[in-house]
């Protein structure tokens, strides 16, 4: 990839759809920096299952837990617990620490 100043740089990418039979539809992507020395953490990527990854998808949209339920049409405090899980297995306390974890991938 190229930053904005010219310099190149290499990245890791990531991703997955939401919609198997569409798969450019609706698709999330994930850049990480290599340059930044974090590992890619394809582990803890691959032991999500798809409704975690669903709920991470959303919160990554900015999507407040009630929004992520509405979506999904799952109750707010399944969300709750799916978050809680997905908090516990990247090991951060809050929701945007989570978030970072996931977009870094």
């Amino acid at each position: 990839m190229r930053r904005l100043d010219g310099e190149l740089f290499w990245v890791h990418v990531s991703g997955f759809t939401y919609t198997p039979q569409d798969p450019h539809r609706e698709t999330l992507w994930a850049f990480t920096d290599l340059s930044m020395g974090r590992k890619v953490n394809s582990t803890l990527r691959g032991s999500m299952t798809a409704r975690e990854r669903d709920v991470a998808a959303l919160l990554i949209e900015g999507r407040t837990g009630k929004e992520v339920a509405k979506a999904l049409g799952i109750s707010h405090r399944t969300v709750d617990i799916y978050k809680t899980r997905l908090l516990r297995k990247y090991g951060v306390s809050t929701t945007p620490q989570l978030i970072e974890h996931l977009l870094a991938g």
